[in-house]
């Protein structure tokens, strides 16, 4: 009965356009039947899917039309052989997607420091037998060491009024500039940047791998995440433009040439917030 009450309600919710109760009913449907089932994200891509977790459930139901289409937006930049850096991996949906379309010669490095989503991570990549991906267990920060991040389900900041945080955990940081220092990068094509608040932390991090490789960007622009960190979406933008990059929000699986941050769309069940992508002109 468990299991069955489980399958109609993951039907319900795969089949449903997004709204607040999907999360409930996923929670809900989770404590029925505890347990993780393998889904396609697309064709050959698998990942793991828990429903107590909203992001999950978006990401089972993105290719069902129920997204902003950044995700297709940053797979359309991608090409053969290039290097991704994935910061703020999470559970690796972003790292997938790049790992399928940059080939064998290709690299994708997922940085993801909370140490059970990195475990998820890790069983993601183990799944799809993908070999191009390097995963780093740390946060990329301004500073190497220490730091102490807020933790509420999946998600995770440097910032705990950003995510309304459950409870904390003490991760290493390291900047950008110092991994690719460490690791003697030589390349470096496209950067995306998923922290809850902290993207200038990461932007001034890395100053020198900008300047160095000018990648492409795909960034969300949180307001609500960026205040909790004391900086703001037109503060983000001016610096990442100052370094020569032509912004683009995205709207509609499309990227919108824009000259600032523009109001983000009220998405109806989750905080406000855009991705942009940043191009070097």
């Amino acid at each position: 009965m468990r299991k069955l009450l489980f399958k109609l309600i993951a039907t319900y919710i795969y089949y449903t356009p997004p709204h607040p109760c999907r999360g409930l009913l996923g929670k809900l449907a989770y404590r029925f039947y505890p347990q993780e089932f393998v889904t396609e994200i697309e064709s050959g891509v698998k990942m793991k899917i828990r429903l107590d977790n909203p992001d999950d459930i978006m990401i089972w139901s993105w290719n069902r039309g129920y997204s902003d289409g950044s995700e297709k937006v940053f797979a359309s930049i991608l090409q053969e052989g290039m290097f991704v850096f994935d910061i703020g991996a999470n559970v690796g949906f972003y790292t997938l997607l790049a790992a399928s379309r940059i080939g064998c010669k290709g690299r994708v490095y997922a940085f993801e420091p909370i140490p059970s989503i990195f475990e998820r991570l890790k069983e993601n990549i183990a799944l799809n037998d993908m070999h191009n991906i390097i995963p780093i267990p740390v946060a990329i920060s301004d500073r190497t060491g220490i730091a102490r991040m807020a933790v509420a389900g999946m998600a995770s900041s440097l910032f705990y009024r950003a995510i309304h945080a459950s409870g904390f955990i003490d991760v290493t940081t390291e900047t950008l500039d110092k991994f690719v220092e460490c690791e003697g990068i030589k390349r470096l094509d496209v950067i995306k940047i998923d922290v809850e608040g902290a993207e200038l932390k990461v932007i001034y991090g890395s100053d020198q791998t900008i300047r160095r490789f000018k990648p492409i960007m795909m960034i969300e622009i949180n307001p609500p995440a960026l205040k909790s960190a004391g900086a703001t979406p037109e503060e983000v933008f001016s610096v990442i433009i100052s370094y020569g990059y032509d912004a683009y929000v995205v709207r509609n699986g499309k990227p919108v040439p824009t000259t600032k941050p523009i109001k983000p769309r009220w998405r109806g069940f989750r905080t406000l917030f855009d991705d942009y992508l940043f191009i070097p002109r």
